[in-house]
């Protein structure tokens, strides 16, 4: 059955005020630059907005998505039937080596300002896009370390909005790219990070090497639209005749698998896979949510058909799925 648009908007509205959109388009919102539109968009400015969201989709029986920074994300091109709530509560408050931070920041620049305040810790992910909370629903990492390590305690609402609380790290059951929120959906608002005392130069020179990593190897994200990574890596200690594993995670990097089946510069449509890293799906131009599926589907079943392995989806997929040749899905 159709929203009764009209009806569902004017109570939003009353709720959420002038802020609240309607059809927007979600390409706007995503690093990948793909999406149809959204029902209703709104943009929680903090923590009180948020639950007042959460509270209104639950009475009306709307289909809700929690948004950060829009990386590791393709929207479907058909949209999203529901609210779209992005979380953009941001403030980071230091009291000496831990740091309150607002799940809406931009990951970052959380790093230059922990830098800039002489803490070090996160520098090794300098140049992953995204917010701070997409950081931790995925436990977002690389070179072996993630930012579930530095996590002390988060604080969450549940999708109701009815329950506020604050739970410890481990009840996040952090794991490689991974956590209890893909399991048991509750909303980040803010978390407790620890962090160690540095010296803002050498911090300084991690960054910039890491930065200088991913613009030799990796799309330039904000010009060259990307969701990051499309595959999981193998699991730790899984063998791959010929292939070696990564010295951070012990893992068989997806990307190896992938560049052993010649998938660098595949495309479907405006849809390709980037030629310096086999791994990673860019935008070319317009490229569809459908292109998108139609390419992975081609990487994976190259990587099927020489090896016997099924890729993992890194990526998370939102809204209704079209159906693409030779999907297993």
């Amino acid at each position: 059955m159709p929203l009764r648009t009209t009806t569902i908007e004017d109570r939003l509205r009353r709720r959420l005020g002038d802020a609240l959109l309607t059809q927007e388009p979600l390409r706007h919102h995503t690093t990948l630059r793909i999406g149809g539109p959204a029902a209703f968009y709104f943009a929680a400015r903090d923590a009180h907005q948020l639950v007042e969201a959460l509270k209104a989709a639950h009475e009306l029986e709307l289909p809700l998505f929690l948004l950060g920074g829009g990386s590791n994300l393709l929207v479907s091109d058909a949209g999203f039937r529901g609210l779209v709530v992005r979380n953009t509560i941001e403030g980071v408050e230091f009291d000496g080596t831990a740091a309150q931070v607002g799940c809406g920041t931009d990951f970052l620049e959380l790093i230059y300002t922990c830098r800039d305040h002489g803490l070090a810790g996160l520098e090794f992910a300098a140049g992953i896009p995204g917010s701070v909370g997409g950081a931790l629903y995925g436990n977002a990492g690389c070179y072996g370390q993630d930012i579930g390590s530095f996590t002390i305690e988060c604080t969450i609402a549940s999708l109701d909005g009815a329950t506020v609380s604050t739970r410890p790290a481990s009840w996040f059951e952090f794991a490689y790219r991974d956590s209890r929120l893909k399991r048991d959906p509750w909303v980040l608002l803010s978390c407790l990070l620890q962090f160690r005392k540095g010296e803002r130069g050498a911090i300084q020179a991690v960054i910039d090497e890491k930065l200088e990593v991913r613009r030799v190897k990796h799309p330039q994200w904000r010009v060259e639209p990307t969701a990051g990574s499309y595959f999981k890596n193998l699991p730790p200690g899984f063998q791959v005749p010929g292939l070696p594993h990564s010295p951070g995670t012990q893992r068989i990097p997806a990307g190896a698998l992938l560049d052993a089946c010649d998938c660098r510069g595949l495309r479907v449509g405006d849809a390709m896979v980037f030629a310096k890293h086999a791994n990673i799906v860019v935008n070319a131009g317009r490229a569809t949510a459908k292109d998108v599926l139609a390419l992975a589907e081609t990487m994976k079943s190259r990587v099927r058909e020489r090896f016997g392995i099924e890729l993992e989806e890194e990526v998370m997929f939102l809204g209704e799925k079209p159906k693409v040749n030779g999907s297993r899905q």
